[in-house]
C-alpha cells in the first residue's frame, strides 16, 4: 500500500499539471466550475445574513408586545407597540420592514413584522417574516370596596347571606380590631376576599385572606363635579299609582306611601337635604339614570317590598355611575331593606356610607360596582357581576409574558 506522503505527492503533482496548463480546455472547464461555486457561496452567505437578521427582528417584535400589552387601553397598546419596534429596527434595517400589531377578545398583543433581506451577491432577496404575542399579568375585578381604614367589624357577613359573584373580589381597607367578621350559615361564592387588617373573626370558615394588599379607593379624585342649583321639587308624596319623575334638585324628603309604579326619566336626581323614601309594594325603574347624594342629610331608603331596576347612563358627563356623593362627607348609616326581584347596574360611589342590606332576596347587581364605607349582609340571596367601571387588581401572575 502506498504511503500517505506519497499519495499526496501523486496529488500535487496532478495539480501542478492542471495549474500549469496553458490550453483553452482546462481555462474553460476551471472558469465554468466557479460560477456555481460562487452562487453557492453568495447563497449560503446571503441566507445567514437573513437568519442573523431573522433573529434580531424577532427579539425586537418580542419586546415590542412586551411594552405594548402594560398599557392599559388597546389604542395605547398597539400605538406604544409600533413606536418602540419602528425606533429599534430602523437600527439595522435601515429602513424599518412593515409590522401590525392586534389585540384580542383575551387582552393578548400580537405582531407581525415582515420585509425583505437584500442579498450581497445580487440574488434573489430573501423574505424576512417574525411573529410575537404578549399577554398582560392576569388580573381580577373588585366589585366591592370598603373603604374606611379604622372601622371595626367594616364587613359584616350575618347568618342565612348567599352572595353569587365569581368573577369578583371584595377589598376591605380597615385595619381595625376585628376588620371583618364572618359568621356561620353564609356563604360567599367569590373570587377572593382580602382584607388589610390581620385580626377577624371567621365563625363561618370563609376562605379569607388577611394582611393583603388590598387596594385604594380609585374614585376618589375623578369623580364629576355637580353644581347644586335652587330646589325643583320640595317633600313631595306620592300615594298609590303610576307616576313619572323628572330629573332635577329634590328638597327635603320626598315619600311614596301605599303601592304604585315609578318612572324614573333620563338624567341627574340630586338629592338635597333629605332623601326618597320607597315604601313596600313600589316598582321603581329608570334607566340613563343619576343620584347625587349632596350632604350627609340625603340618602334613598327601600323599604318592605321594593320592585327596583335602575341603570345608569352609557355615556357623557356621569357614563357608568348610578349613585354618587362629593368627597368629605361625615358618615352616615344607609339602610336597604326587603328589597326583591331586583336588578341594578353601574357605579355606587357612596364612601362615606355604612349600608347594611337586610333581607334581599333574588337581586342581581349586574355589572356593579359599589365603593362604601363599610357594609353590614343580613339574610340575602344576591348575585353580583363586575361593572363598566369595576376596579382592577393583580391577579399575582407576575409581569407580563410572551405566548408566541
Amino acid at each position: 500500500m502506498a504511503s500517505i506522503s506519497g499519495c499526496l505527492a501523486s496529488a500535487g503533482q496532478v495539480w501542478r499539471r492542471f495549474f500549469g496548463d496553458r490550453s483553452g480546455n482546462f481555462a474553460v472547464f476551471f472558469a465554468l466550475a466557479l460560477v456555481p461555486l460562487t452562487a453557492a457561496v453568495g447563497v449560503a452567505v446571503d441566507y445567514h445574513d437573513a437568519s442573523q437578521l431573522r433573529s434580531r427582528t424577532q427579539e425586537t417584535l418580542d419586546a415590542a408586545v412586551l411594552a405594548g400589552v402594560l398599557k392599559s387601553t388597546t389604542d395605547d397598546q398597539i400605538r406604544q407597540a409600533e413606536t418602540f419596534f419602528i425606533v429599534q429596527a430602523v437600527n439595522y434595517w435601515g429602513t424599518a420592514p412593515t409590522a401590525t400589531f392586534s389585540v384580542n377578545s383575551q387582552g393578548q398583543l400580537t405582531g407581525t413584522a415582515q420585509g425583505m433581506a437584500r442579498s450581497t451577491f445580487g440574488l434573489a432577496d430573501l423574505s424576512v417574516k417574525v411573529t410575537a404575542t404578549a399577554a398582560a399579568a392576569a388580573t381580577s375585578k373588585v366589585c366591592i370596596l370598603l373603604v374606611n381604614p379604622s372601622k371595626s367589624q367594616s364587613f359584616l357577613v350575618n347568618s342565612g347571606v348567599a352572595l353569587n359573584a365569581p368573577q369578583c373580589e371584595i377589598h376591605v381597607l380597615s385595619t381595625a380590631n376585628p376588620a371583618a367578621i364572618f359568621n356561620s350559615g353564609s356563604t360567599l361564592g367569590v373570587k377572593r376576599t382580602c382584607i388589610k387588617g390581620k385580626d377577624i373573626i371567621n365563625n363561618g370558615g370563609m376562605s379569607v385572606e388577611t394582611n393583603c394588599a388590598a387596594i385604594s379607593d380609585p374614585f376618589a379624585k375623578s369623580m364629576p363635579k355637580v353644581s347644586v342649583g335652587a330646589c325643583d321639587f320640595n317633600n313631595q308624596v306620592y300615594n298609590p299609582g303610576n307616576v313619572t319623575l323628572q330629573p332635577g334638585v329634590y328638597c327635603g324628603w320626598t315619600n311614596f306611601n301605599g303601592s304604585g309604579k315609578l318612572t324614573l326619566k333620563p338624567g341627574l336626581y340630586i338629592i338635597n337635604n333629605g332623601g326618597m323614601t320607597f315604601n313596600s309594594g313600589w316598582t321603581v325603574s329608570g334607566a340613563g339614570v343619576t343620584f347625587y347624594l349632596v350632604d350627609q342629610n340625603a340618602t334613598l331608603t327601600f323599604n318592605g317590598n321594593v320592585n327596583t331596576t335602575l341603570s345608569p347612563p352609557t355615556s357623557g358627563t356621569y357614563a357608568n355611575i348610578l349613585m354618587f356623593e362629593p368627597a368629605g362627607l361625615p358618615n352616615t348609616n344607609l339602610p336597604i331593606n326587603g328589597t326583591s326581584g331586583s336588578s341594578i347596574q353601574g357605579l355606587l360611589y357612596l364612601p362615606s356610607r355604612d349600608v347594611t342590606i337586610n333581607s334581599v332576596s333574588n337581586v342581581n347587581a349586574d355589572k356593579t360596582t359599589m365603593v362604601f364605607s363599610s357594609l353590614i349582609l343580613n339574610t340575602l340571596n344576591w348575585v353580583v357581576a363586575p361593572g363598566a367601571l369595576a376596579m382592577t387588581t393583580s391577579g399575582g401572575a407576575g409581569s407580563p409574558r410572551l405566548i408566541q
